[in-house]
Formats: C-alpha cells, sequence, structure tokens
C-alpha cells in the first residue's frame, strides 16, 4: 500500500519524460522510429529485423519489444510518426487546386524509399503477408483520413453533390498514380497528374 505512491509518482516521470521533447524515452523512441524508416528503405518489410533496428537506434531489442510489441506495430508507429510531420491537405478554396497538390503529394512519397519498399512489397492477401497487411491496415487510414477534407470541404462548398463519397474519390484520384508507377513503370507527369485530377472532379460533379 505504501509503494503505491511511489509507484504513481514514477508513472507520471515516465510519461512527461515522453512527453518532453528533450527526455530521455522521446529520444530512445524517435531514435528507433528514425532506424526502422532507414531500414526499410534499405531491405523492404519483409527483410526487417528488429534486431537490426535495435543495433541501428543503439537500444536493446527488448526495448522495442517491450514498447511496440511486433514488427508490424513497429512500422506502423514509424509511419504514424512520419504521417505527424506532414502537413494538413491543401485549403485554397478551389477543388482542382487542392486535389492536385494532394496527388503532388502522393507522387513525392514515391520518392522516399521506404514508402516504395512497403507498396512494392504489397500483393494479395496471403496468410504469409498478414503482418505487413496488419502494418497496412493501419497505414494507409492514416494517410489518406486527412486527405478527404479535400472532397468533404467541396462538398460543404457545393463544388460536389452531397452524395459524394470523400472515401472512395480519395481511392479514385490515387489509384491511377499507383496503377502508372508501379505496375506500368511510366513517369507521374504534372499533365498525367492534371488529367487525372480534371476527371476525377468531373465524375463526382455528376449526381
Amino acid at each position: 500500500m505504501h509503494d503505491k505512491p511511489a509507484d504513481q509518482a514514477g508513472q507520471l516521470q515516465a510519461d512527461a519524460a515522453t512527453r518532453r521533447p528533450g527526455g530521455r524515452t522521446a529520444r530512445t523512441a524517435k531514435a528507433v522510429l528514425d532506424a526502422t524508416i532507414t531500414e526499410l528503405g534499405e531491405v523492404g518489410y519483409a527483410a526487417l529485423r528488429i534486431e537490426t533496428v535495435a543495433e541501428r537506434a543503439g537500444v536493446n531489442r527488448a526495448t522495442i519489444y517491450r514498447r511496440w510489441g511486433d514488427k508490424p506495430s513497429l512500422v506502423a508507429a514509424a509511419f504514424t510518426a512520419r504521417q505527424a510531420e506532414v502537413s494538413p491537405p491543401a485549403d485554397t478554396g478551389d477543388l482542382f487546386e487542392d486535389l492536385l497538390t494532394f496527388l503532388r503529394e502522393v507522387r513525392r512519397g514515391f520518392d522516399s524509399p521506404w514508402i516504395t519498399a512497403l507498396i512494392k512489397e504489397t500483393g494479395p492477401r496471403t496468410g504469409e503477408d498478414d503482418g505487413l497487411r496488419r502494418a497496412l491496415d493501419e497505414i494507409w487510414p492514416a494517410r489518406f483520413n486527412l486527405s478527404r477534407e479535400i472532397f468533404v470541404r467541396a462538398i460543404e462548398r457545393g463544388d460536389l453533390p452531397a452524395s459524394a463519397d470523400p472515401d472512395f474519390l480519395v481511392q479514385a484520384a490515387a489509384g491511377p498514380l499507383y496503377f502508372r508507377w508501379l505496375m506500368l513503370g511510366h513517369t507521374l507527369t504534372d499533365d498525367f497528374l492534371r488529367h487525372t485530377a480534371a476527371l476525377v472532379i468531373a465524375g463526382a460533379q455528376r449526381p
């Protein structure tokens, strides 16, 4: 009974260290997540090993298992940390310009080795890729949740009908980029992005 206040104080100190940018816990977490991103870019998801991440980050692997549990959770956490650094979607009041900015951000993401590695390892769902799929199931919603606001705002302004589905429109806009770049190996030019944005908007404006 007498140890409870001390335990609570210790937990508060740990929480404060996590929140404080200069705290040891926060520095350790950043080192691990940065190391995870680097490893993904170099070897991809399948070959990524927590032991190697721990060595690169300068921590004990038990620290990683204790905080993140397993590889899918670690990868998802690393992506979420990067996502927090991304600016909110553009809000110019012009749907075409906002959507074009979003598509350019998607294109820029393809220049990130670790994002490229994840995309190229993605395939049909199988029992062998459960870990990767679990990570992606956390990653993609986080990545596109903010982007749907482009279409939500357009509906609110009356630029799109109320029946328009923001989630579907995000997929319809980004999908051609993934197909052209990943499947066909073609460059994502500005002209292609503009044609894609115009086509999606034209389709969405029809009831």
